[in-house]
């Protein structure tokens, strides 16, 4: 077969021709050593220096790490020739086997978990953290006063107000490792705002005091990025398209409507059906200064979940819980990264669960934490 035609037949074109991420590709193309090297170079690292080989054995670690404590399962573990390869080039190679054995196919898996952890970064989160933690939670902060009678934003009491100042590599990788982006450009919460209202109607004013206030730009808030499934805006429109105040909205407290599935203003594949919130990505213009009065500007983006006390409760319970939250994205991620290596039992499937390679599910994380699979799944080799 001519060149031409060898590369037609991969995967690095069909990501231009169909839009497929290199993550969904079983194989690659890299036939010789030299044509290693190339490919790493193109991608942006030269084997032959020292700093960028320590660099990509670095990642290689986290991505042994991840594979192994959050992916696999007890008893499951990866042939120790894939495991403890240190040489880059090699597992190009085997990836690009003509033939899919079990060395290919584990040796894809590091490949595909390597090239999300070295997309997994922020530079202006990992240069700057501190002083846009400062400036984006310095504007909320302001306005919280903590009394003997508990927590409050402006007049309003709150239940729950707190600020993620970091989201975990391996939160962001098991994020990246379902979109088909597979990009960290496209991670918008490395850092978080959660503020719980006593109910719905709290919550709305939350987001009126954020407005009336200057806390928030909403001519910055990235549209795509919204989700609603807390309140029926068009119950609310119409059960209140003549009330001129708040506070005669009290009688409505028992009544105000949630979004029905067909109008929950969300796309994340992951979150219960019971899940309720208000979720939304804004950016803020971050100011600094460096050596010499060098000025640096740059807008960043940053998440705010705001729900009331009772979805706040149940969110952490059944379906919608973030344990169970998790636990759905990472058989999800299993599937993809996994592959064929990972056969899942048809009744352990739930009706209309994500498939491995979502288009882009949008994924809101609501902390952290990332908890190992749990369903029995057989690797085969």
């Amino acid at each position: 077969m001519n060149e031409e035609l060898r590369l037609w037949a991969g995967a690095s074109i069909r990501t231009v021709l169909q839009g497929q991420s290199i993550i969904d590709s079983p194989r690659l193309q890299v036939q010789s050593p030299e044509e290693a090297e190339a490919f790493l170079e193109c991608y942006g690292f030269d084997y032959n220096q020292d700093e960028d080989r320590r660099e990509i054995e670095a990642i290689r670690q986290e991505a042994i790490g991840f594979i192994e404590e959050v992916l696999l399962e007890e008893g499951e573990e990866m042939p120790p020739e894939v495991r403890n390869q240190e040489n880059l080039l090699k597992l190009l190679l085997w990836v690009s086997s003509p033939e899919a054995t079990p060395r290919s196919r584990w040796s894809c898996v590091v490949l595909r978990v390597m090239h999300t952890f070295a997309h997994c970064g922020s530079y202006f989160n990992e240069r700057y953290h501190d002083q846009i933690k400062e400036q984006i939670f310095g504007r909320f902060e302001q306005h919280i006063r903590q009394t003997s009678n508990g927590t409050f934003l402006g007049d309003i009491e709150l239940v729950v107000y707190e600020s993620r100042s970091s989201k975990s590599r391996r939160s962001a990788v098991l994020k990246l490792l379902h979109k088909a982006e597979n990009v960290a450009a496209d991670i918008f919460d490395w850092l978080g705002i959660r503020i719980v209202t006593r109910d719905p109607l709290d919550a709305l004013r939350v987001l009126c005091y954020l407005r009336q206030n200057n806390i928030v730009m909403f001519a910055n808030i990235k549209p795509s990025r919204s989700r609603n499934s807390l309140i029926d805006v068009e119950w609310m429109e119409e059960r209140w398209k003549d009330v001129e105040d708040f506070s005669q909205l009290t009688a409505d407290l028992e009544k105000i409507k949630s979004p029905d599935d067909a109008k929950r203003l969300t796309d994340n594949s992951f979150s219960g059906s019971s899940y309720k919130a208000l979720q939304f990505t804004c950016r803020q213009r971050i100011k600094l200064q460096e050596g010499e009065g060098k000025q640096i500007r740059f807008y960043f983006p940053f998440e705010i979940q705001i729900l009331d006390e009772a979805s706040y409760l149940s969110n952490h319970s059944g379906a919608a819980s973030h344990a169970q939250y998790k636990q759905r994205q990472v058989q999800a991620v299993r599937r993809r990264v996994l592959g064929s290596l990972c056969k899942k039992r048809p009744h352990e499937i739930a009706p209309g669960s994500p498939g491995p390679a979502e288009k882009d599910p949008d994924d809101k994380d609501r902390d952290d934490e990332i908890q190992p699979a749990h369903l029995r799944i057989s690797i085969q080799g």
